[in-house]
């Protein structure tokens, strides 16, 4: 994959964005399962399903461009290691509390504008899975192919 400029929206979405105004969004899948053992496996699948997905493998940069203001390009990351971006947690006993406060914090630019977090259950027999990312990925399925 070769470096592709964003589309006005996203380049929109991507240049709006400041820390009191983040752009990007979430989903959000409870699932009934041991949490130990289910919670781990879930983050080990994230991790390795999403390596072969080539837009989670893009990150977003900043580029002058001579006519335009706040140009910018998806491209691959250098050195992606999905790893980055999959996190599993300690155990919650209040998933909507632990996904809002993991909402709260902006994607890192320079990498990748995603990640998804496995929150195990503190009841042993749940998990949930965050799914965040930043709008100029996100904004139709095209980025994802």
């Amino acid at each position: 994959m070769t470096a592709d400029p964003l589309a006005p929206l996203d380049l929109a979405f991507w240049n709006i964005e400041s820390p009191a105004h983040p752009m990007h969004l979430g989903a959000l899948g409870v699932f009934a399962a041991p949490a130990a053992t289910a919670a781990a496996h879930a983050a080990d699948l994230l991790a390795g399903r999403s390596a072969a997905v080539p837009g989670l493998r893009m990150r977003i940069r900043d580029v002058w461009q001579p006519t335009a203001f706040g140009g910018a390009v998806r491209e691959p990351a250098p050195a992606f290691d999905p790893r980055h971006h999959v996190r599993l947690h300690l155990p919650t006993d209040d998933f909507q509390d632990a996904a809002g406060r993991l909402m709260e914090q902006p994607l890192l630019r320079g990498r990748p504008p995603w990640e998804a977090h496995v929150l195990p259950g503190a009841d042993g027999d749940s998990f949930a899975v965050l799914f965040k990312f930043h709008h100029a990925l996100a904004d139709g399925l095209r980025a994802l192919t």
